[in-house]
């Protein structure tokens, strides 16, 4: 019973620290995350900074979460401005410096930090005409969407049916179901 309750404890805990990256990456504009992103982030990604030697256990367990996490945000392309084209998750292969290696930014000749907007022209896609294969394989994996300057970037929250995270979305996404084994009541007999 005890360990079941650290268990479980362990994993809620773990649901609602991963709504401090939700809302980081979201780019909700409150208080706390405006000096997050001041402070600690500074000029870098929150999917990419490394985490301080310095920091607080909840600032470096955030940083650990954050592989966990990054599947479970998709971002959708509005006026292109709010999303990094680079580090967040709006492409069909995901990530693009998660596939792909640092020399597509040199090929493209784009900045690091560079927001979707670089590669948009009104509301279409638009690569440069010299590319190299690995452009243009993200090229021709583009999302089916054309971008809509009318309306801003947003982010989706996956494990939720309405794309809004809720700690109960996060805390069913860390669980992994388990397959009973003939056994099991032998076991929950003994720890009984």
């Amino acid at each position: 019973m005890f360990v079941s309750l650290r268990k479980s404890l362990s994993s809620w805990n773990k649901a609602l620290m991963i709504r401090h990256i939700w809302i980081l990456s979201y780019g909700t504009n409150n208080l706390w995350s405006s000096w997050i992103k001041a402070y600690h982030l500074k000029d870098s990604n929150l999917w990419e900074a490394k985490t301080p030697c310095t920091c607080s256990w909840n600032w470096r367990k955030l940083f650990h979460l954050r592989p966990l996490v990054r599947p479970f945000i998709q971002y959708y392309i509005g006026n292109s401005s709010n999303t990094s084209l680079w580090f967040n998750n709006w492409h069909l292969d995901g990530p693009l410096l998660s596939k792909w290696s640092p020399h597509v930014v040199y090929d493209s000749g784009l900045p690091i930090y560079a927001t979707v907007s670089s590669i948009v022209h009104g509301d279409s896609w638009s690569w440069l005409a010299a590319m190299s294969i690995d452009l243009f394989e993200i090229r021709s994996r583009m999302p089916s969407y054309n971008p809509n300057s009318n309306v801003n970037d947003r982010a989706r929250w996956l494990p939720s049916s309405n794309g809004t995270y809720s700690a109960s979305s996060a805390l069913a996404s860390l669980r992994t179901p388990h397959l009973f084994v003939p056994w099991f009541k032998l076991v929950k007999i003994f720890l009984e």
